[in-house]
């Protein structure tokens, strides 16, 4: 096995369709603490990065982190840590926590992918800009295109417009600031009508879920920003807001003291040296991003790199671990 690592979870649920592949079944995850148990140490990220501060070496310790507050987390993953004794770190967006609100994939993934009309072309602004996309598949496009089962955010090939148009609208949201972002998802819902409230599928954990689960001694709770933003599209102001309202509002919510952040999106450009500044101000002691990297005495405890988690039976749950491709 290799050395420490830290793993990112999102959900654990079984869905018909998972297009931005954030979904471990409940029999995969109960399959992979099992392996884990087998071959690794399971240690909560708090520990190991005190560990990896006073300079030990680890070896094959792991940390479990999971993102968003899906209440999947609350309604599944978090029986199974339970039975089997499992530290983990739960990161929350806070303004979703306890709303019908829909993460931004799961708002398109809705409005378009699963809805009953869609104007040809679609056209929408994005700031002062604006952006169409034909509705119209090309005879090329009818041969080329992939099975519409199965299909995801990696996929070679759009197998018709309107996941060409998903694709293409969730890159360009998930960089822009939440107000923007609002905008243009009211602007869908107008234009391709909105099928109704969130999907209780894809719904936020409640308070109360959030308070049981921060009362557990193997869960730690972190913050994640209050409404899942791409902090490196704000201003030093804004982000600022959206650091410290997550932080208040989950302490006032939860009862303790935060002091974990996760970047949303996590990736190099999601966030900048403004964001780490901010956190270091706030009283926050680290935060993980979301690129590939192993963990040494030299990773920056604002920058924990982290391995995502597929849906991967024991097996190939092990091999990808060791093989370092997650």
């Amino acid at each position: 096995m290799p050395g420490p690592m830290v793993l990112l979870y999102h959900r654990i649920a079984r869905l018909p369709e998972d297009p931005h592949l954030l979904c471990v079944t409940p029999e995969h995850f109960e399959e992979q603490l099992l392996a884990l148990m087998r071959f690794c140490k399971v240690v909560s990220l708090s520990q190991m990065t005190k560990d990896l501060a006073k300079g030990k070496r680890l070896g094959p310790v792991v940390a479990l982190t999971f993102d968003d507050g899906y209440a999947d987390n609350a309604e599944v993953a978090m029986p199974l840590l339970k039975k089997y004794g499992i530290p983990s770190t739960f990161y929350l967006a806070s303004g979703f926590v306890g709303t019908t609100r829909e993460y931004l994939q799961d708002d398109l993934e809705r409005l378009l992918l699963l809805a009953a009309f869609c104007p040809d072309p679609l056209r929408i602004t994005v700031g002062r800009e604006s952006f169409a996309w034909s509705m119209q598949r090309s005879d090329y496009e009818t041969r080329a295109a992939a099975p519409i089962a199965g299909w995801n955010m990696l996929s070679a090939s759009d197998p018709t417009p309107l996941h060409r148009a998903h694709r293409e609208i969730h890159n360009l949201l998930r960089a822009v600031n939440p107000v923007e972002r609002e905008e243009v998802l009211t602007q869908l819902r107008q234009l391709c009508g909105d099928p109704g409230q969130a999907r209780i599928t894809h719904s936020a954990m409640t308070w109360e879920q959030a308070r049981q689960m921060a009362s557990c001694d193997l869960i730690e709770i972190g913050a994640h920003t209050v409404n899942h933003a791409f902090l490196s599209a704000l201003t030093q102001r804004e982000q600022r807001e959206e650091i410290l309202d997550s932080k208040r509002t989950l302490e006032e919510k939860i009862g303790l003291t935060v002091s974990s952040f996760a970047y949303p999106y996590g990736t190099r450009q999601s966030y900048n040296n403004e964001t780490i500044q901010i956190l270091n101000k706030l009283g926050f002691l680290n935060a993980c991003s979301n690129f590939r990297a192993r963990i040494g005495p030299k990773t920056d405890s604002f920058q924990i790199p982290r391995f995502v988690v597929r849906d991967w039976d024991a097996h190939e749950f092990i091999r990808m671990i060791c093989s370092a491709r997650m």
